[in-house]
């Protein structure tokens, strides 16, 4: 696999998380979660739509708690050799991924990208042992 062949944006239609040997989805379809490629860079952008009401023009606490709480985003630059692809997190809604490279394997079958590796969960503050991610993007 190539930068070529990843090339645009992609959108997320499985994740499973397995950690200490119970595999459990985390893909939830009311959120939209679409990642973008380019040479070098990478960024992914997710959306809970039904709760994206408009602010006013206070923009007030709730407001912008509401807001944060609906949408995520994050991005990089990223490392490919062949199947080998790290992330190096740059920015993040979250501050724990920021300054983080996260290693995966890529694999590009029947127009469907799933990336997979080791999670660490451990190591970005969310849990006592790491996991193992697998995920699955189509193209949009």
């Amino acid at each position: 696999m190539n930068a070529s062949d990843l090339l645009g944006e992609w959108r997320l239609v499985s994740a499973e998380l397995t950690t200490k040997g119970s595999t459990t989805s985390i893909y939830d379809p009311k959120w939209e979660f679409v990642k973008i490629f380019t040479q070098t860079h990478f960024a992914f952008l997710t959306r809970l739509p039904e709760d994206r009401a408009p602010f006013s023009a206070e923009a007030t606490d709730a407001e912008l708690l509401r807001g944060a709480k609906s949408f995520n985003a994050g991005g990089g630059r990223y490392d490919l050799a062949g199947a080998d692809y790290i992330e190096h997190i740059q920015y993040c809604s979250y501050p724990n991924y920021e300054g983080q490279s996260i290693a995966f394997k890529l694999t590009f079958v029947d127009g469907v990208l799933t990336q997979e590796g080791i999670y660490p969960l451990k190591r970005l503050g969310f849990g006592d042992t790491d996991g193992y991610l697998v995920e699955s993007y189509e193209r949009l």
